[in-house]
Protein backbone atom coordinates (compact mmCIF):
# COMPACT_ATOMS: atom_id res chain seq x y z
CA UNK A 1 0.00 0.00 0.00
CA UNK A 2 2.82 2.39 0.90
CA UNK A 3 4.64 1.84 -2.40
CA UNK A 4 1.43 2.32 -4.39
CA UNK A 5 0.83 5.61 -2.58
CA UNK A 6 4.46 6.59 -3.15
CA UNK A 7 4.17 5.79 -6.87
CA UNK A 8 0.96 7.78 -7.20
CA UNK A 9 2.49 10.66 -5.23
CA UNK A 10 5.83 10.89 -7.01
CA UNK A 11 5.92 9.21 -10.40
CA UNK A 12 2.50 9.95 -11.87
CA UNK A 13 2.03 13.55 -10.75
CA UNK A 14 5.48 15.12 -11.11
CA UNK A 15 6.55 16.47 -14.57
CA UNK A 16 9.74 14.93 -15.92
CA UNK A 17 11.68 18.25 -15.90
CA UNK A 18 11.36 18.25 -12.10
CA UNK A 19 13.23 14.94 -12.00
CA UNK A 20 15.98 16.44 -14.17
CA UNK A 21 16.18 19.36 -11.75
CA UNK A 22 16.51 16.83 -8.91
CA UNK A 23 19.49 15.29 -10.73
CA UNK A 24 20.99 18.74 -11.20
CA UNK A 25 20.40 19.39 -7.49
CA UNK A 26 22.24 16.16 -6.66
CA UNK A 27 25.29 17.18 -8.68
CA UNK A 28 25.23 20.75 -7.43
CA UNK A 29 24.84 19.72 -3.79
CA UNK A 30 27.97 17.53 -3.86
CA UNK A 31 30.00 20.60 -2.92
CA UNK A 32 28.44 21.03 0.53
CA UNK A 33 29.05 17.58 2.07
CA UNK A 34 32.52 17.40 0.51
CA UNK A 35 33.58 20.77 1.92
CA UNK A 36 31.91 20.09 5.27
CA UNK A 37 33.84 16.84 5.55
CA UNK A 38 37.30 18.01 4.42
CA UNK A 39 37.10 21.70 5.34
CA UNK A 40 37.66 21.22 9.06
CA UNK A 41 40.61 18.90 8.53
CA UNK A 42 42.25 21.19 5.97
CA UNK A 43 41.61 24.06 8.35
CA UNK A 44 43.42 22.26 11.15
CA UNK A 45 46.32 21.51 8.76
CA UNK A 46 46.70 25.02 7.30
CA UNK A 47 45.05 27.54 9.67
CA UNK A 48 47.39 29.80 11.66
CA UNK A 49 45.35 29.14 14.85
CA UNK A 50 43.06 26.28 15.88
CA UNK A 51 40.06 28.61 16.34
CA UNK A 52 40.15 29.33 12.57
CA UNK A 53 39.93 25.64 11.67
CA UNK A 54 36.27 25.91 10.60
CA UNK A 55 36.87 29.02 8.46
CA UNK A 56 36.96 27.05 5.16
CA UNK A 57 33.49 25.64 5.92
CA UNK A 58 32.33 29.10 6.98
CA UNK A 59 33.67 30.51 3.68
CA UNK A 60 31.27 28.18 1.84
CA UNK A 61 28.35 29.62 3.78
CA UNK A 62 29.54 33.22 3.52
CA UNK A 63 29.90 32.82 -0.25
CA UNK A 64 26.29 31.67 -0.36
CA UNK A 65 25.13 34.52 1.87
CA UNK A 66 26.84 37.18 -0.25
CA UNK A 67 25.54 35.69 -3.50
CA UNK A 68 22.03 34.63 -2.49
CA UNK A 69 20.28 37.92 -3.18
CA UNK A 70 22.11 38.66 -6.46
CA UNK A 71 21.40 35.07 -7.56
CA UNK A 72 17.64 35.61 -7.54
CA UNK A 73 17.85 38.90 -9.46
CA UNK A 74 20.38 37.47 -11.95
CA UNK A 75 17.91 34.66 -12.63
CA UNK A 76 15.17 37.22 -13.17
CA UNK A 77 17.30 39.25 -15.59
CA UNK A 78 19.00 36.58 -17.72
CA UNK A 79 16.83 33.51 -17.10
CA UNK A 80 17.23 30.27 -15.17
CA UNK A 81 19.40 28.39 -17.67
CA UNK A 82 22.03 31.08 -18.20
CA UNK A 83 22.12 31.86 -14.49
CA UNK A 84 22.75 28.23 -13.57
CA UNK A 85 25.32 27.78 -16.34
CA UNK A 86 27.36 30.85 -15.38
CA UNK A 87 27.28 29.83 -11.70
CA UNK A 88 28.50 26.33 -12.56
CA UNK A 89 31.41 27.80 -14.53
CA UNK A 90 32.37 29.71 -11.38
CA UNK A 91 32.12 26.45 -9.41
CA UNK A 92 34.54 24.76 -11.82
CA UNK A 93 36.95 27.67 -11.38
CA UNK A 94 36.58 27.47 -7.59
CA UNK A 95 37.30 23.75 -7.60
CA UNK A 96 40.46 24.21 -9.68
CA UNK A 97 41.66 27.04 -7.42
CA UNK A 98 41.03 24.79 -4.41
CA UNK A 99 43.28 22.12 -5.92
CA UNK A 100 46.18 24.55 -6.27
CA UNK A 101 45.53 26.06 -2.82
CA UNK A 102 45.62 22.67 -1.12
CA UNK A 103 48.75 21.63 -3.01
CA UNK A 104 50.41 24.92 -2.03
CA UNK A 105 49.08 24.76 1.58
CA UNK A 106 47.62 28.22 1.04
CA UNK A 107 44.96 28.74 3.71
CA UNK A 108 43.65 32.06 2.39
CA UNK A 109 43.58 30.70 -1.16
CA UNK A 110 41.62 27.69 0.06
CA UNK A 111 39.09 29.93 1.83
CA UNK A 112 38.69 32.10 -1.29
CA UNK A 113 38.18 29.11 -3.59
CA UNK A 114 35.57 27.66 -1.22
CA UNK A 115 33.96 31.12 -1.07
CA UNK A 116 33.46 30.84 -4.86
CA UNK A 117 31.96 27.39 -4.39
CA UNK A 118 29.62 28.91 -1.83
CA UNK A 119 28.48 31.43 -4.40
CA UNK A 120 27.52 28.53 -6.63
CA UNK A 121 25.56 26.98 -3.75
CA UNK A 122 23.35 30.09 -3.65
CA UNK A 123 22.34 29.31 -7.23
CA UNK A 124 21.83 25.63 -6.37
CA UNK A 125 19.25 26.77 -3.79
CA UNK A 126 17.29 28.27 -6.70
CA UNK A 127 16.69 24.79 -8.16
CA UNK A 128 13.70 24.28 -5.84
CA UNK A 129 12.08 27.48 -7.13
CA UNK A 130 12.79 26.45 -10.72
CA UNK A 131 11.04 23.13 -10.02
CA UNK A 132 8.04 24.78 -8.35
CA UNK A 133 7.48 26.81 -11.53
CA UNK A 134 6.52 23.57 -13.30
CA UNK A 135 3.62 22.66 -10.99
CA UNK A 136 0.36 23.99 -9.55
CA UNK A 137 0.17 25.34 -6.00
CA UNK A 138 -1.24 22.10 -4.55
CA UNK A 139 1.90 20.19 -5.60
CA UNK A 140 4.51 22.60 -4.22
CA UNK A 141 5.41 20.55 -1.11
CA UNK A 142 5.64 17.37 -3.18
CA UNK A 143 7.82 19.05 -5.82
CA UNK A 144 10.13 20.62 -3.25
CA UNK A 145 10.56 17.19 -1.65
CA UNK A 146 11.42 15.58 -5.01
CA UNK A 147 14.14 18.16 -5.62
CA UNK A 148 15.44 17.67 -2.09
CA UNK A 149 15.87 13.97 -2.88
CA UNK A 150 18.89 15.00 -4.94
CA UNK A 151 20.56 15.72 -1.63
CA UNK A 152 20.45 11.99 -0.78
CA UNK A 153 22.91 11.35 -3.59
CA UNK A 154 25.10 14.23 -2.47
CA UNK A 155 24.92 13.17 1.18
CA UNK A 156 26.49 9.83 0.47
CA UNK A 157 28.78 10.55 -2.46
CA UNK A 158 30.13 13.92 -1.29
CA UNK A 159 32.24 12.43 1.53
CA UNK A 160 33.00 9.36 -0.61
CA UNK A 161 34.38 11.58 -3.39
CA UNK A 162 36.43 13.38 -0.75
CA UNK A 163 37.92 10.09 0.49
CA UNK A 164 38.39 8.76 -3.07
CA UNK A 165 40.44 11.82 -3.97
CA UNK A 166 42.23 12.10 -0.63
CA UNK A 167 45.36 10.24 -1.75
CA UNK A 168 45.04 10.84 -5.48
CA UNK A 169 47.99 13.26 -5.29
CA UNK A 170 50.80 13.80 -2.82
CA UNK A 171 48.94 16.51 -0.88
CA UNK A 172 45.96 15.06 0.99
CA UNK A 173 42.50 16.01 -0.34
CA UNK A 174 43.76 17.97 -3.37
CA UNK A 175 42.41 15.19 -5.58
CA UNK A 176 39.01 15.56 -3.92
CA UNK A 177 38.56 18.95 -5.55
CA UNK A 178 39.68 17.57 -8.93
CA UNK A 179 36.85 15.06 -8.77
CA UNK A 180 34.46 17.81 -7.65
CA UNK A 181 35.41 19.87 -10.72
CA UNK A 182 34.60 16.89 -12.96
CA UNK A 183 31.17 16.57 -11.31
CA UNK A 184 30.52 20.22 -12.06
CA UNK A 185 31.42 19.62 -15.72
CA UNK A 186 28.74 16.90 -15.84
CA UNK A 187 26.28 19.37 -14.28
CA UNK A 188 27.20 21.94 -16.92
CA UNK A 189 26.34 19.49 -19.70
CA UNK A 190 22.99 18.63 -18.07
CA UNK A 191 22.05 22.31 -17.64
CA UNK A 192 22.72 23.01 -21.29
CA UNK A 193 20.07 20.50 -22.45
CA UNK A 194 17.39 20.35 -19.71
CA UNK A 195 14.17 22.39 -20.07
CA UNK A 196 13.09 25.20 -17.73
CA UNK A 197 9.57 26.53 -17.29
CA UNK A 198 8.77 29.81 -18.98
CA UNK A 199 7.79 32.57 -16.55
CA UNK A 200 5.03 34.93 -17.76
CA UNK A 201 6.19 38.50 -18.20
CA UNK A 202 4.74 40.98 -15.73
CA UNK A 203 3.93 44.46 -16.99
CA UNK A 204 5.98 46.63 -14.62
CA UNK A 205 3.93 49.74 -15.54
CA UNK A 206 0.63 48.16 -14.46
CA UNK A 207 1.60 46.16 -11.36
CA UNK A 208 2.52 47.96 -8.16
CA UNK A 209 5.25 46.07 -6.34
CA UNK A 210 5.24 45.91 -2.55
CA UNK A 211 8.16 47.26 -0.54
CA UNK A 212 10.50 44.92 1.32
CA UNK A 213 9.21 46.26 4.62
CA UNK A 214 5.58 45.54 3.80
CA UNK A 215 6.49 42.06 2.62
CA UNK A 216 8.40 41.26 5.82
CA UNK A 217 5.53 42.56 7.96
CA UNK A 218 3.25 39.95 6.41
CA UNK A 219 2.99 37.20 9.10
CA UNK A 220 3.14 34.33 6.62
CA UNK A 221 6.31 35.62 4.92
CA UNK A 222 8.11 36.35 8.19
CA UNK A 223 7.15 32.92 9.58
CA UNK A 224 8.28 31.14 6.41
CA UNK A 225 11.61 32.98 6.23
CA UNK A 226 12.22 32.45 9.96
CA UNK A 227 11.49 28.73 9.60
CA UNK A 228 14.00 28.30 6.79
CA UNK A 229 16.60 30.54 8.44
CA UNK A 230 16.37 28.84 11.83
CA UNK A 231 16.47 25.40 10.19
CA UNK A 232 19.71 26.34 8.40
CA UNK A 233 21.14 28.31 11.34
CA UNK A 234 20.75 25.58 13.96
CA UNK A 235 21.89 22.92 11.51
CA UNK A 236 24.94 24.93 10.42
CA UNK A 237 25.99 25.79 13.98
CA UNK A 238 26.02 22.20 15.21
CA UNK A 239 27.08 20.48 11.99
CA UNK A 240 30.05 22.77 11.33
CA UNK A 241 31.43 22.20 14.82
CA UNK A 242 30.86 18.42 14.85
CA UNK A 243 33.98 17.27 12.90
CA UNK A 244 36.22 19.48 15.04
CA UNK A 245 34.48 18.47 18.28
CA UNK A 246 34.61 14.76 17.47
CA UNK A 247 38.05 14.36 15.88
CA UNK A 248 40.09 17.23 17.30
CA UNK A 249 38.64 17.63 20.81
CA UNK A 250 37.13 14.22 21.61
CA UNK A 251 39.72 12.30 19.49
CA UNK A 252 37.24 10.07 17.67
CA UNK A 253 38.67 8.27 14.58
CA UNK A 254 38.25 9.98 11.20
CA UNK A 255 36.00 7.18 9.93
CA UNK A 256 33.62 7.68 12.88
CA UNK A 257 33.36 11.38 12.07
CA UNK A 258 32.79 10.61 8.39
CA UNK A 259 29.96 8.19 9.26
CA UNK A 260 28.27 10.74 11.54
CA UNK A 261 28.45 13.48 8.88
CA UNK A 262 27.24 11.13 6.14
CA UNK A 263 24.36 9.96 8.32
CA UNK A 264 23.48 13.55 9.16
CA UNK A 265 23.40 14.70 5.53
CA UNK A 266 21.40 11.63 4.50
CA UNK A 267 18.93 12.41 7.31
CA UNK A 268 18.62 15.90 5.83
CA UNK A 269 17.23 14.49 2.59
CA UNK A 270 15.90 10.98 3.27
CA UNK A 271 12.63 12.33 4.78
CA UNK A 272 11.89 13.78 1.34
CA UNK A 273 10.84 10.25 0.34
CA UNK A 274 8.03 10.45 2.86
CA UNK A 275 7.40 14.20 3.07
CA UNK A 276 4.81 14.31 0.22
CA UNK A 277 2.74 11.68 2.02
CA UNK A 278 3.15 13.45 5.37
CA UNK A 279 2.08 16.76 3.83
CA UNK A 280 -1.05 15.06 2.49
CA UNK A 281 -1.87 13.55 5.90
CA UNK A 282 -0.95 16.47 8.16
CA UNK A 283 -1.38 20.23 8.05
CA UNK A 284 1.38 22.68 7.20
CA UNK A 285 1.35 23.90 10.81
CA UNK A 286 1.89 20.34 12.06
CA UNK A 287 4.91 19.90 9.79
CA UNK A 288 6.42 23.21 10.93
CA UNK A 289 5.98 22.22 14.58
CA UNK A 290 7.32 18.73 13.87
CA UNK A 291 10.51 20.29 12.49
CA UNK A 292 10.93 22.42 15.62
CA UNK A 293 10.34 19.44 17.93
CA UNK A 294 12.88 17.22 16.16
CA UNK A 295 15.47 20.03 16.11
CA UNK A 296 14.89 20.54 19.84
CA UNK A 297 15.45 16.82 20.39
CA UNK A 298 18.74 17.07 18.46
CA UNK A 299 19.95 19.92 20.65
CA UNK A 300 18.95 18.08 23.84
CA UNK A 301 20.75 14.87 22.83
CA UNK A 302 23.86 16.79 21.74
CA UNK A 303 24.01 18.57 25.11
CA UNK A 304 23.67 15.50 27.28
CA UNK A 305 25.46 12.74 25.34
CA UNK A 306 28.90 13.07 23.73
CA UNK A 307 29.37 9.37 23.04
CA UNK A 308 29.68 8.22 19.44
CA UNK A 309 26.00 7.21 19.39
CA UNK A 310 25.09 10.48 21.07
CA UNK A 311 26.74 12.41 18.25
CA UNK A 312 25.18 10.12 15.65
CA UNK A 313 21.65 10.36 17.06
CA UNK A 314 21.85 14.12 17.56
CA UNK A 315 23.11 14.72 14.01
CA UNK A 316 20.48 12.43 12.48
CA UNK A 317 17.73 14.29 14.37
CA UNK A 318 19.35 17.55 13.29
CA UNK A 319 19.12 16.51 9.65
CA UNK A 320 15.52 15.27 9.85
CA UNK A 321 14.36 18.34 11.76
CA UNK A 322 16.04 20.58 9.19
CA UNK A 323 14.19 18.82 6.37
CA UNK A 324 10.73 19.12 7.92
CA UNK A 325 11.15 22.76 8.92
CA UNK A 326 12.82 23.83 5.66
CA UNK A 327 10.38 22.08 3.29
CA UNK A 328 7.41 23.34 5.32
CA UNK A 329 8.87 26.86 5.33
CA UNK A 330 9.42 26.74 1.55
CA UNK A 331 5.84 25.56 1.04
CA UNK A 332 4.46 28.31 3.27
CA UNK A 333 6.57 30.93 1.49
CA UNK A 334 5.26 29.92 -1.94
CA UNK A 335 1.70 30.63 -0.74
CA UNK A 336 2.44 34.17 0.42
CA UNK A 337 3.45 36.17 -2.67
CA UNK A 338 2.19 37.09 -6.12
CA UNK A 339 4.17 36.55 -9.32
CA UNK A 340 5.45 40.11 -9.50
CA UNK A 341 6.97 39.76 -6.01
CA UNK A 342 8.31 36.23 -6.49
CA UNK A 343 11.99 37.00 -7.18
CA UNK A 344 12.05 39.71 -4.49
CA UNK A 345 10.65 37.37 -1.82
CA UNK A 346 12.92 34.53 -2.95
CA UNK A 347 15.92 36.87 -2.71
CA UNK A 348 14.89 38.05 0.77
CA UNK A 349 14.40 34.47 1.88
CA UNK A 350 17.72 33.13 0.61
CA UNK A 351 19.66 36.18 1.81
CA UNK A 352 18.26 35.73 5.33
CA UNK A 353 18.84 31.98 5.28
CA UNK A 354 22.44 32.21 4.07
CA UNK A 355 23.28 35.14 6.35
CA UNK A 356 22.04 33.22 9.38
CA UNK A 357 23.91 30.15 8.23
CA UNK A 358 27.07 32.20 7.64
CA UNK A 359 27.00 33.75 11.12
CA UNK A 360 26.53 30.33 12.72
CA UNK A 361 29.26 28.68 10.62
CA UNK A 362 31.73 31.52 11.24
CA UNK A 363 31.20 31.41 14.99
CA UNK A 364 31.00 27.61 15.41
CA UNK A 365 34.73 26.91 15.55
CA UNK A 366 35.49 29.82 17.86
CA UNK A 367 32.63 28.90 20.23
CA UNK A 368 33.43 25.19 20.47
CA UNK A 369 37.14 25.83 21.12
CA UNK A 370 36.61 28.64 23.65
CA UNK A 371 33.34 27.72 25.38
CA UNK A 372 32.77 24.06 24.58
CA UNK A 373 30.18 21.83 22.94
CA UNK A 374 27.58 22.43 25.69
CA UNK A 375 27.56 26.21 25.23
CA UNK A 376 27.47 25.90 21.44
CA UNK A 377 24.28 23.83 21.55
CA UNK A 378 22.62 26.18 24.05
CA UNK A 379 22.87 28.96 21.44
CA UNK A 380 20.33 27.07 19.30
CA UNK A 381 17.57 27.43 21.91
CA UNK A 382 16.70 31.14 21.36
CA UNK A 383 16.61 30.58 17.59
CA UNK A 384 14.08 27.78 17.98
CA UNK A 385 11.96 29.96 20.30
CA UNK A 386 12.01 32.82 17.77
CA UNK A 387 10.77 30.53 14.99
CA UNK A 388 8.03 29.18 17.26
CA UNK A 389 6.81 32.69 18.10
CA UNK A 390 6.67 33.79 14.45
CA UNK A 391 4.87 30.60 13.41
CA UNK A 392 2.34 31.16 16.22
CA UNK A 393 1.86 34.76 15.04
CA UNK A 394 1.14 33.58 11.49
CA UNK A 395 -1.27 30.87 12.70
CA UNK A 396 -3.34 33.21 14.89
CA UNK A 397 -3.34 35.84 12.13
CA UNK A 398 -4.82 33.30 9.71
CA UNK A 399 -7.34 32.15 12.31
CA UNK A 400 -8.50 35.72 12.89
CA UNK A 401 -9.00 36.21 9.12
CA UNK A 402 -11.11 33.04 8.98
CA UNK A 403 -13.24 34.16 11.93
CA UNK A 404 -13.74 37.58 10.36
CA UNK A 405 -14.85 35.96 7.10
CA UNK A 406 -17.58 33.96 8.87
CA UNK A 407 -18.93 36.98 10.78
Amino acid sequence: MFFILLKDTFVLTIPYPVWLIAIAQALGMLTAPLVIFVGGFLGVMFAPTASLATLPVAALVVGGAVTSMPAAFIMKRIGRRRGFVYATLVAILGSILAVYSVRGENFLGLCFSIFLLGGHMAFVQQFRFAAIEWVSSDKVAMTASVVMLGGLFAAWFGPEIAMLGKDLFSQAFSGSFVLLALCHVVLLVLLSVMPFASIPEVDETVVVKRSWGSLLLQPGISAAIASAAVAFGVMSLIMTATPVSMSEIQSYPLDDTKTVIQSHIMAMFLPSLFAPILFRLFSLLSMLLCGLVVLSAAVSIAIWDQSYWGYWTALVCLGAGWNFLFVAGTTLLSQQYSKQDSFTVQAMNDATVFSTQAIMALSAGWIVFNFGWFALNLLAVPLLILALLLIARWYFFEENIKKAAYE
